[in-house]
């Protein structure tokens, strides 16, 4: 057996990792808690243990994720040198295949979703050259991007950022046969099955076991065998140990030299940086104290709800009066010699106090988390559409953070997935390219790595911030609009001197399929003659005159809804115990701008 690793010896790296999977664990315990709160008490048996009906943290994580990561990046490659232009549009275009290929979209939200309760781990590398291992979906030689999750990574704890770290790692299953018959590895004669397990080696639960009930997974197909895979920095070697029953690291099978990105095989999104730390401060761990406060108080108010009750008092002399109230039907008339006699009384029911209390830390979860209400379109936020644009525009520059490192991350990921992909001098992709001025021109062309030019480095990848946000059919609409009422129509006199029209008919597909009505083209028909001059020259005409404008200010007077005025007031009603004013309680209850 191998005693030393480079400089590194085998015994004390086995040692510092089950230090640091220890050091872990209290990271572990608090994401499990935050994502059982997540899914609630309706997902599965192991989920929250209490009813969660006003599910806050759910709503933030989907409000992000579709703000950070909902679709697939399109990404760009450059080059400064000339002679390298055409292989650089190519294999921009072979990489976004691959991309493509590799359902990037579903792996970056992954890693999104997981950097919101901890912090997003992404692996990328090449698949074993002869037999594809790690999924069915990857074929030999393929590169790979896949996320890790906490319960299976482990890093180097004593240091204070990534950069100091002298280990980085990840476990992962695969077949005890093809572990057997691989040629990677050596030595494993003696390795044996693990069972999936619920918990880790440290007794902590993991992600898997909210959706299990069992301690173990005892009905797999395979057996299986666990492995540890950790990259060292230092000594730029790859190193495979074989797990125990507890899934701890314990004999090494592989050690080979790391042939990739500088960075290594490991990107690491995260939205909150501690000083001196290398685990971040994740944005639901701020969040879920005002979560569970909120769900806290509405299942009491649930409670008060359930235990309310109407009653009819009466007194003993007045039996029979009581008995026609009970009798009677709606809107019947009966005899009632004591109306006084006999009353309805209420017990239980809401306490107000609570419920405005309840309401107030609602608005502080969405004010804390970056406006919330402005970022998912959950309501209008202000009495024009403009003022809401501007007002999700500047929601919140958490979320312009948060974009900017999940972009950074995004490049990194693509870059170390582009550089493998660089390499692979057997990668062969029959793909097609635009040509042409108009670009409308497809000519298909075989991407072959083997006539890939100069080196990596001297490929600049840019992503485009606005390819991985969502563009909605409404929002091209938007935009279409914005572009004809801005630009195209009062430059449409110029248009016409210089020989130029708007094709109507392209403009009402457009319309069409923005709006979902695929009829707005039969609207478009020839007019006699066969000329289609009929609201063209209509449209110049009226462009070429001034437009006249009519304003008129309205004043409106209701209640303001400042986060200020709601805690004013809410602290007056809970402090006093006075009711407050009609107009003050429709500024608690409306939504803050």
């Amino acid at each position: 057996m191998v005693d030393k690793i480079g400089n590194l010896k085998v015994k004390n790296l086995l040692s510092a990792i089950s230090h640091s999977r220890r050091r872990l664990q209290p990271f572990r315990q608090n994401r499990i808690k935050a994502l059982s709160e997540y899914v609630g008490k309706n997902y599965s048996d192991s989920g929250s243990q209490n009813r969660v009906p006003v599910n806050l943290i759910e709503l933030a994580v989907n409000t992000y994720t579709r703000q950070l990561a909902s679709r697939r990046p399109i990404i760009n490659v450059n080059t400064n040198r000339k002679e390298y232009k055409i292989f650089a549009k190519e294999f921009e275009l072979a990489l976004n295949h691959l991309m493509k290929a590799l359902n990037f979209e579903n792996t970056l939200r992954s890693a999104t979703v997981d950097a919101l309760f901890s912090m997003g781990i992404v692996k990328t590398g090449v698949c074993e050259p002869d037999q594809a291992i790690r999924g069915f979906l990857l074929r030999a030689g393929q590169p790979f991007a896949e996320t890790i999750s906490l319960d299976d990574w482990v890093h180097d704890m004593t240091a204070r950022n990534f950069n100091e770290c002298s280990y980085m790692g990840n476990r992962f299953r695969l077949p005890l046969y093809a572990v057997k018959e691989s040629d990677l590895y050596t030595n494993t004669e003696d390795i044996k099955a693990v069972r999936r397990q619920r918990f880790n080696e440290h007794g902590d639960a993991k992600a898997q076991g909210i959706g299990s009930d069992e301690s173990s997974i005892q009905d797999e197909a395979y057996e299986y065998a666990e492995l540890w895979e950790m990259w060292l920095p230092q000594e730029q070697k790859v190193v495979t140990f074989a797990a125990d029953d507890t899934g701890s690291p314990q004999k090494l099978i592989r050690v080979v030299d790391w042939e990739g990105p500088t960075a290594g095989p490991y990107h690491i999104l995260s939205y909150e940086h501690v000083p001196g730390n290398t685990m971040p401060l994740p944005p639901v761990a701020s969040l879920i104290d005002m979560h569970q406060l909120t769900n806290n108080v509405f299942r009491k108010l649930a409670r008060q709800a359930e235990r309310q009750k109407d009653i009819v008092g009466y007194r003993g002399s007045s039996e029979q009066d009581a008995e026609n109230v009970r009798d009677a039907a709606d809107g019947e008339m009966v005899r009632i010699d004591d109306p006084d006699s006999v009353k309805t009384f209420k017990f239980g029911g809401i306490d107000q106090q609570a419920l405005g209390f309840m309401i107030q830390t609602k608005n502080l979860f969405t004010y804390l988390g970056g406006n919330l209400d402005a970022l998912g379109g959950l309501g209008s936020m202000s009495d024009t559409v403009g003022q809401d644009r501007m007002m999700i525009q500047s929601a919140s520059q958490r979320m312009a953070d948060m974009q900017d490192a999940t972009i950074d991350f995004t490049r990194s990921v693509c870059s170390a997935i582009g550089e493998h992909l660089f390499d692979d001098r057997f990668v062969k992709l029959e793909l097609e390219k635009s040509v042409g001025p108009s670009g409308k021109i497809k000519v298909p062309f075989v991407y072959e790595g083997r006539k890939a030019e100069g080196e990596f480095i001297d490929f600049n990848l840019q992503i485009q911030p606005h390819s991985m946000q969502q563009t909605t059919p409404g929002m091209r609409l938007q935009a279409l609009t914005q572009v004809m009422g801005q630009f195209v129509t009062p430059l449409a006199g110029m248009m016409q001197q210089q020989g130029l029209s708007i094709d109507t008919r392209r403009l009402m597909d457009l319309l069409g399929e923005y709006t979902q009505i695929p009829e707005l083209t039969e609207l478009v028909v020839d007019s006699q003659g066969g000329s289609i001059q009929t609201t063209e020259d209509k449209a110049v005409e009226a462009s070429n005159k001034p437009a006249v404008k009519r304003t008129e200010s309205v004043r409106i007077n209701k209640p303001g809804a400042t986060r200020q005025g709601q805690d004013e007031m809410m602290s007056r009603l809970l402090l006093t115990g006075r009711g407050v004013q009609d107009s003050e309680a429709a500024s608690i209850l409306r939504t803050p701008e």
